[in-house]
């Protein structure tokens, strides 16, 4: 049977079926052409990597094997990226018709990525509720840092909640260009207020407030993406625009908790978007995959 006949409830029944219990734990959505994982802090999003992945149950390897397990005929392809500690949303096309559109709006910027930061710095850190940061960067070893002579790189970002108890708070940020490390540099060099756990681009020890209130994780990196989504057609020829979110992972809502950062409840749920808006009832048609639904 061709990839391009199943429909989504036959492609979530394979996964039952086929898939690995990782993948069934990682699956975000999926239908005949993609699939979305919510990736975890550790899996390195490449190919043939499996010796920098210390801190993972898996490499990327194994979990395009999987996905072939489970569509025998599928050719998943890496279109994008998210660095090794950051988790969220992580699309991968499984046809070549989809590699090819996903690639054009790659290039294009019309796929549109956001994600969330828990910052080491208080309300006080930021001058407004939200701005733009319009830094070059420049690269040495594979190291960026903020120079004149870099490469334009652009992230806007949002103040959702701050601590009242330690100087730590809740950013939305949205990509507008995408190079290595962009937000963790923008972040730490630009707005001083550096993502909690990056000791790239911050030594910096943390404020004795915010240890005694929380456990922060060694070799963790709080940075999630938390949304994603790209253009599609139906049927008929008419253009949407198809959204994922993924669930904050737990320790991060942890911490928000601990801190008492007010954490939107909706962030801590997976959600399928059409045209930027949530498909609560499902009339879309789609579905979100669940493991313990029956397909």
């Amino acid at each position: 049977m061709a990839v391009k006949r199943f429909t989504q409830r036959e492609v979530y029944q394979r996964l039952h079926a086929y898939g690995s219990p990782w993948l069934k734990s990682h699956v975000l959505f999926a239908d005949r052409q993609i699939v979305v994982l919510n990736k975890p802090p550790g899996l390195v999003a490449q190919l043939d990597s499996s010796h920098y992945a210390r801190n993972s149950d898996v490499d990327f390897n194994t979990v395009f094997k999987d996905i072939r397990r489970w569509f025998s005929v599928s050719d998943p392809y890496p279109v994008h990226r998210l660095d090794k500690m950051t988790t969220g949303c992580l699309l991968i096309p499984i046809t070549y018709t989809s590699v090819r559109s996903l690639s054009l709006q790659f290039q294009q910027h019309t796929v549109k990525k956001s994600y969330l930061a828990l910052v080491r710095g208080g309300k006080r850190s930021f001058p407004t509720t939200s701005g733009e940061i319009d830094s070059p960067l420049l690269y040495t070893d594979g190291r960026g840092t903020i120079h004149s002579d870099g490469k334009q790189a652009i992230t806007r970002w949002e103040l959702v909640a701050s601590s009242p108890k330690a100087p730590i708070s809740l950013l939305k940020l949205h990509l507008i260009t995408g190079y290595k490390h962009q937000l963790r540099i923008h972040l730490a060099q630009t707005l001083k207020t550096p993502i909690l756990g990056d000791t790239l681009y911050s030594q910096t020890l943390l404020h004795a407030s915010v240890t005694s209130m929380t456990t922060v994780p060694e070799q963790r990196l709080f940075l999630h993406g938390s949304d994603i989504s790209f253009f599609r057609y139906k049927s008929g020829g008419k253009r949407y625009r198809l959204g994922l979110r993924a669930p904050v992972p737990a320790d991060f809502a942890d911490i928000c908790q601990d801190l008492d950062i007010a954490l939107p409840p909706e962030r801590k749920e997976a959600a399928l978007l059409i045209n930027d808006q949530i498909d609560e009832d499902e009339s879309s048609g789609l579905l979100l995959w669940d493991p313990q639904r029956t397909y």
